[in-house]
């Protein structure tokens, strides 16, 4: 054997890195760097996500110490829920102190078990405690959607934001509202429809059991409150384009959800009674529960105070808010969602290839396959359309902030503002949201923050882009 080959192997030691020198002002660099990472660093946000949370457990127990609860609804639902228990089941007949029923049975379900909760009215501080606990519940799912989106790249701050509410909070906790339960429902919609996008190029089968789950959690959003009928448009295409461009596999889900909404109205829509009785109390439900016809106040109007009593009840007011409601979703839908870069093909052949409806014809370039892009895809897509329904709303109560609040951080976000120019926006719009009553001045100024955050959304072309990383050599 040669020597050579017994020659020991010596690697060059490693080169030590110096370390800075220890002064004050090194450790003050040291310092801003930190807090700069705890407010821009995404690897930051995992350390963050579970703080913020934390601290708004801790925020909800001193809010439901320090803060006496605020009597509005809940009183009237507990009135309707006895009627319904005493066996009346016409809601023309079922009221409260506040008015007729005219929320359907998924409503009903819930506050019949928080009757229960509560003993009536007897003990509301454990139906806070509830509600708490749904808040904290609807932050962790509204986090997990966040990073769902951002593939774990949202910058702190968006976090922050996302405890920066104090209407938010008295909504929850100390107001126990109906629409708390429907965002809660709705939140959970999303993060399934992106998990449904997440799996789909890996486990079909998976996918589409979450894309049903996600039509079952929609339909019992729809059927505590209506306001979550403004994401349709959204829930409809996403699930087209989950069920691979075919509709023959599109209408399962959508005849699932349609189920469980009769499901859960059954014992108000009695399909298999054919009496007079039936048919009023089921006419009755219809008619009150599904009203798209309900008349607003204007003064509890909270969007529309810079137009006059008069303009705000007119018929040709409202006509135009829809149109404006339906050009702004075209617009999105034209230009940003159904488009040959997020379908994989052109927008000619997508709608001949509806007309093949027994066929699949989802292009494995779809943006709903790609695991990374189609969760913010459908993040977008419902969250924006949302939002365009709360913009052309024709009136906003106090209690209807938490329709949106939940997805606003992080569309600021993707507008591409500065973050100290996203934040101060963040901050109007939370004033807005807290002047009482509403003025001229707090209602343009959250018409203009929604604005601006559809426009900087809209603009932001690249929302859907891949971004490419660069290897060193």
């Amino acid at each position: 054997m040669d020597d050579l080959d017994l020659a020991p192997t010596t690697t060059a030691a490693p080169e030590r890195r110096e370390l800075p020198e220890f002064t004050l002002k090194n450790v003050a660099l040291d310092i801003v760097h930190g807090l700069q990472a705890l407010v821009l660093n995404p690897e930051a946000s995992k350390v963050v996500a579970p703080i913020v949370f934390f601290a708004e457990s801790i925020g909800t127990k001193v809010i439901r110490k320090k803060v006496p609860y605020t009597e509005i609804d809940y009183s009237s639902y507990m009135q309707q829920i006895e009627k319904i228990e005493e066996g009346e089941l016409n809601y023309y007949k079922i009221a409260g102190d506040t008015g007729p029923i005219v929320y359907p049975a998924g409503h009903v379900n819930i506050y019949s078990w928080m009757k229960w909760i509560t003993e009536g009215l007897d003990d509301l501080e454990l139906g806070q405690r509830v509600f708490g606990y749904l808040y904290l519940a609807t932050l962790v799912l509204t986090i997990t959607t966040y990073f769902s989106a951002s593939n774990g790249s949202v910058p702190p701050w968006v976090l922050y934001l996302l405890a920066c509410s104090k209407r938010l909070h008295s909504i929850y906790v100390l107001r126990l509202f109906n629409d708390c339960w429907t965002t809660f429902c709705m939140v959970g919609t999303v993060l399934l429809l992106q998990q449904a996008s997440y799996w789909k190029s890996t486990s079909g089968f998976l996918s589409g059991v979450i894309t049903y789950a996600a039509a079952d959690m929609y339909s019992m959003a729809v059927s505590i409150k209506l306001n979550a009928l403004l994401y349709l448009p959204a829930v409809l295409y996403i699930l087209y384009l989950l069920s691979d461009e075919c509709l023959l596999l599109f209408l399962g889900p959508v005849v699932f959800g349609l189920l469980v909404q009769i499901g859960i109205g059954w014992n108000f829509l009695l399909p298999l009674a054919s009496d007079p009785e039936a048919h009023e109390i089921r006419w009755a439900y219809l008619s009150q529960a599904y009203d798209f016809k309900r008349q607003f106040l204007y003064e509890w109007t909270v969007n529309w105070k810079a137009v006059s009593e008069e303009t705000f009840s007119s018929s040709w007011f409202h006509i135009l808010l829809l149109v404006v409601h339906v050009g702004l979703l075209s617009l999105f839908v034209l230009t940003r969602w159904l488009t040959p870069e997020t379908l994989g093909k052109s927008r000619i052949q997508f709608f001949k290839d509806i007309f093949l409806f027994w066929k699949r014809s989802a292009t494995a370039k779809s943006i709903i396959n790609d695991h990374v892009l189609g969760p913010k895809f459908v993040f977008m897509t419902m969250t924006i359309t949302n939002i365009v329904g709360v913009f052309c709303a024709r009136s906003l109560h106090y209690q209807f902030l938490s329709w949106y609040c939940y997805s606003l951080p992080f569309l600021l976000w993707q507008t591409n503002l500065p973050f100290y120019v996203a934040i101060p926006m963040y901050g109007i719009h939370e004033y807005c949201w807290n002047v009482f009553p509403a003025t001229e001045l707090s209602s343009s100024g959250l018409l203009t923050v929604l604005n601006l955050t559809l426009a900087g959304v809209w603009l932001n072309d690249q929302q859907f882009s891949k971004v490419v990383e660069k290897k060193d050599d």
